[in-house]
Order: C-alpha cells, then structure tokens, then sequence
C-alpha cells in the first residue's frame, strides 16, 4: 500500500516506521528540519518529500501535526479527495482542551478537506506507548480505537491498523457522540484497552449494552 505521512513528529514518525516495516511503501513529510526529516526516512525504509508529495504518493494519508499546524498542513498538502485519511490530530490548544462547540475534532478537520475519505485513529495513546507496545500479540495486543463514516474506507484503516501492530476496534462515525469518546476528555482517551474490553466498552459507551458492562 502507497501510504503518506504528513508530520515527522513523535506520532507521525513512529507510523513511519512500524508502517514501513510493515512493508508499506511510505513518504513522509512535513518538518522544519529537511535534514532530519531525510535522516528519519532514510532511517526506517522510507522517503522523505514534501506534504503534497506525501499526500500525492498516498492511497491513504496519515495526518499527524499538532492541532495549531492542521490548517497550514492541508494547504501544504493539497487535494485530498478520494484519499482515505487518517487523523491523528487532538484538539489541544494553548489553554488546554478546546471547545469545538460539540462538534468532533476529526468532524471539524474532515470538513477541511473535501471529498476526502476521513478516519480518526491513533489518538488515543501517547507516542511512547504505541512505539512501546506495537506488535504484541494474543491477549496482551493493544486496541487501536478508530472511526470512520466512509463504509468502504473503514476495512482501509482497519488494516493499516492491524500492519501498525494494533487490534482495530471501531468506535463509529465522526459524529461526536461516536468518535468523541476517543477524543480527549472522551471514556477511551488515554487508557489501554484490548480487544474484547474495547469492544465491550464501545457496546456500553453507545448504548447497546447495560451500563457497567466493560471497563469503567
């Protein structure tokens, strides 16, 4: 799979690397750094360009700047409709968590970009801890919580997901009462969860089954 990374970061370059490994043929881009940015691409199997060769290399594009730099990102991007996108953004400004207004953060930023096929993933976990914990398997193996309101995007993200290392566990659409569960302040925000409590936790989150089912 053709996959661009737009961010070099400590999220984006890790997805980088463990999609890269995973045998996926990756550009990433977008960093103050060229040099650095050459040095992580050369460094994981990967190439280093700008945000529009990353987005134009890309079936799926992986977004992953810091809240304040999505706009400048997109610009830099270009086009992206048709490309499945998967954001990693959260909604941090200088004070803390901001409010959108009960809209989703991922809502807010897919209305940024026409015609593209939008997903919320890798999020809900620090950097640290998805490079720490990437690759596990059976019981132990991590759940990737992941949203989606294109049908047909959503097995996309669910295998990047899986190659990443992760279980994918799908919390719904970018409507806030879906996604906004993973976002910050959401219940799935920066726990660890595996397959069956993720999945039993999404159930009682959404309503389909009675409260105090899952994790707390």
């Amino acid at each position: 799979m053709n996959i661009g990374i737009i961010g070099a970061g400590h999220i984006g370059g890790n997805a980088a690397r463990l999609l890269a490994a995973a045998g996926h043929d990756v550009v990433v881009g977008f960093s103050r750094d060229a040099t650095a940015l050459a040095a992580l691409a050369a460094g994981i199997g990967a190439r280093a360009g700008s945000p529009s060769d990353a987005a134009g290399h890309g079936d799926v594009v992986v977004l992953a700047v810091p809240w304040g730099l999505v706009d400048l990102a997109l610009e830099q991007a270009g086009p992206l409709a048709g490309k499945v996108v998967i954001d990693t953004t959260n909604q941090f400004g200088p004070g803390g968590v901001l409010d959108l207004g009960g809209v989703s953060a991922a809502a807010v930023n897919a209305a940024k970009a026409p015609g593209a096929r939008w997903a919320k993933a890798f999020n809900t976990l620090t950097a640290g801890f998805q490079a720490g914990s990437a690759g596990r398997t059976g019981p132990d193996r991590v759940a990737m919580f992941f949203a989606a309101d294109d049908e047909q995007a959503a097995p996309v993200v669910e295998q990047v997901i899986t190659d990443a290392g992760f279980e994918p566990v799908r919390t719904g659409t970018l409507a806030r009462t879906d996604v906004g569960h993973q976002e910050p302040k959401g219940d799935l925000y920066g726990e660890e969860f595996h397959r069956a409590d993720g999945l039993a936790a999404v159930a009682r989150l959404r309503g389909t089954v009675p409260a105090g089912t899952g994790r707390p």
